[in-house]
């Protein structure tokens, strides 16, 4: 009877809840908190030999800005798309120790309403306004071939541009699946995002988001579309995008690929600058710059 009681209690609370709804006899929890809803500001620095601000300027009137790491006779331009936390005008030296390492330019736009950049910062926009900084950044590009790299939530802008232009190589780091990918979200994880109610219940949901995303715009859908060579590497210790959700974009992926699974290894702790990730980038970067280059995973 107390069992009953309780079934009944949780039921009544996930009715009556705004972010609790059934869809197709699934119980399905909303996130409502959009992954880039908090803006972090940071002011445009003056301009150096090397490194050259950016403004992109978008139909609806808003400016995104970051930077461009130039070299005098690069190899090929990489566009960095960066997880939520990072910020172009903070990132400097490391994108400009990156720009050194394997000597190619290298452009890092923030996202709207973030670092230097004007606007509502919203996942939403994510995919139309990647294609508009490959669009407006032509002429720093110059005459040498494109790459682009996509971190965590980053992956969704470098996946998308990919897909849409025509770029020589795309690398993604620690990417996300979709946002309706159980596989997105750990039984720990579902535990936080669910009210403290139903916390006890989180095997039994479904999380998709409640915030606003572009139909179809998450790395699982656009990679299939994606023609040029793929470099994806992964932690399979990482606790904020598992590991399976980047397993399943390489599987969808229907061009040349490399896998580099990195045995425990967080979230944001491969590093391109030393260990596995700088020999595989190296690799990648040889062999779509050079040789047709061969599918496998590591």
């Amino acid at each position: 009877m107390k069992f009953c009681t309780v079934n009944m209690f949780l039921s009544a609370l996930m009715l009556f809840s705004p972010a609790c709804t059934y869809i197709d006899k699934t119980r399905t929890y909303r996130i409502n908190d959009d992954p880039l809803s908090q803006p972090q500001m940071t002011p445009v620095r003056p301009e150096t030999w090397d490194r050259r601000n950016v403004e992109i300027p978008l139909p609806d009137g808003n400016i995104l800005r970051g930077i461009a790491i130039v070299r005098s006779s690069p190899r090929a331009n990489a566009i960095y798309f960066g997880d939520d936390a990072e910020l172009a005008q903070a990132a400097t030296v490391d994108i400009t120790r990156l720009s050194e390492k394997y000597n190619i330019n290298v452009i890092f736009v923030d996202y709207r309403g973030r670092g230097a950049s004007s606007g509502l910062t919203a996942v939403k926009y994510l995919p139309e306004d990647a294609l508009h900084v490959f669009d407006k950044t032509s002429r720093l590009r110059r005459e040498v071939p494109t790459f682009v790299i996509g971190v965590s939530l980053g992956s969704i802008s470098a996946t998308y541009l990919a897909a849409h232009r025509s770029v020589q190589g795309l690398m993604l780091i620690a990417p996300i699946s979709s946002f309706e990918d159980r596989d997105m979200y750990p039984k720990k994880q579902k535990k936080r995002m669910l009210p403290w109610y139903l916390a006890p219940t989180a095997s039994l949901f479904k999380v998709k988001p409640g915030f606003e995303i572009l139909e179809n715009s998450e790395p699982i859908y656009q990679i299939p579309h994606v023609s040029a060579p793929l470099l994806l590497m992964h932690g399979d210790a990482d606790g904020v995008i598992p590991v399976l959700c980047g397993k399943k974009v390489y599987e969808a992926a229907t061009a040349k690929k490399m896998l580099l699974i990195v045995p425990g290894l967080g979230h944001n702790e491969l590093s391109l600058m030393d260990g596995p990730g700088e020999s595989f980038m190296t690799r990648f970067i040889d062999e779509c710059f050079g040789p047709v280059i061969s599918s496998g995973a590591y």
